[in-house]
């Protein structure tokens, strides 16, 4: 009769297909329109996969269904992160969450102490994939040390104080769009960085926009009164000088040397680099 009782398997695993394209789409949202913080999109998915494994693992314990249920967000993320292969332990931590969350309602019942240590394991996992691994990983990949000529580039002036020139100074140049929500969410960090090298009038810092970007002189420059950012900008036609730097997409960091060498570059930003700002300024400090 217990048998009778139980979903056909074929139910339970396009339901499991089904629950997990929701999860996957639930981050992708968030990715999209709330933040793209690493850490975020881990954690959220990380509890809804659990809890859907938990559910369907009542059902019956049907291991086909379970890797149904995490196919969705382990193709996603591994499709969005194809060029940092280091970030798709992601995938193993959200199906050991499935396995866990399948078997701990069972063992519960027989072995709570079992249960609990599976789970304090998966939290303990998840604290340092978060806290050190996944930061450090992202550092490693969007960040570049490099000692070679600057190009020759041609910048407009968008506001006061901008020096074309850069003579004698270390110049940051950070590729930017106002319609670039990781350019927007990187903003605050680097205003920080700015703020801390304050006392270093031999240090320049541009936000230089582009009409690749869908931007105009005019539309960067009420941009920057609206946020109050105060720093210099500059104007990059048709995105020539973006491009001559070897960079790809926005936001994107440069910082030349006093004698006209690239020395740094960073590509991207997503707010689980936690020590994006000190590594920065620490970077710019320790330039002759």
């Amino acid at each position: 009769m217990e048998q009778l009782s139980q979903p056909p398997c074929w139910k339970l695993r396009i339901g499991a297909l089904f629950s997990g394209a929701l999860a996957f789409c639930v981050i992708l949202g968030i990715a999209l329109y709330l933040s793209n913080d690493l850490r975020l999109i881990y954690v959220v998915e990380l509890i809804l996969l659990f809890c859907m494994a938990m559910w369907f693992g009542q059902k019956k314990r049907d291991w086909i269904a379970a890797a149904l249920l995490v196919l969705p967000s382990v193709a996603g993320f591994s499709f969005f992160t194809l060029n940092v292969p280091a970030l798709w332990l992601n995938d193993v931590l959200w199906a050991a969450a499935v396995v866990v969350g399948i078997v701990s309602i069972d063992l519960a019942r027989r072995q709570r102490g079992l249960a609990i240590g599976l789970i304090a394991a998966l939290l303990i996992v998840s604290g340092w994939y978060c806290l050190a691994y996944a930061p450090k990983q992202l550092a490693l990949h969007n960040s570049r040390i490099q000692n070679v000529s600057a190009p020759i580039f041609n910048l407009q002036a968008v506001s006061s104080g901008f020096d074309p020139s850069g003579s004698g100074k270390i110049v940051v140049l950070d590729f930017f769009s106002t319609t670039c929500v990781p350019c927007i969410a990187e903003l605050p960090h680097l205003m920080a960085a700015r703020r801390d090298l304050s006392n270093r009038s031999d240090v320049q810092f541009v936000l230089v926009a582009s009409d690749k970007g869908d931007d105009t002189p005019e539309k960067f420059r009420a941009f920057a009164e609206r946020k109050h950012l105060g720093v210099p900008l500059a104007f990059d036609p048709e995105g020539k000088a973006h491009d001559s730097f070897g960079v790809t997409g926005v936001p994107a960091i440069v910082i030349i040397d006093k004698t006209g060498r690239v020395r740094f570059t960073h590509e991207g930003f997503n707010p689980a680099e936690a020590n994006f700002r000190r590594d920065l300024v620490q970077f710019i400090r320790n330039l002759d």
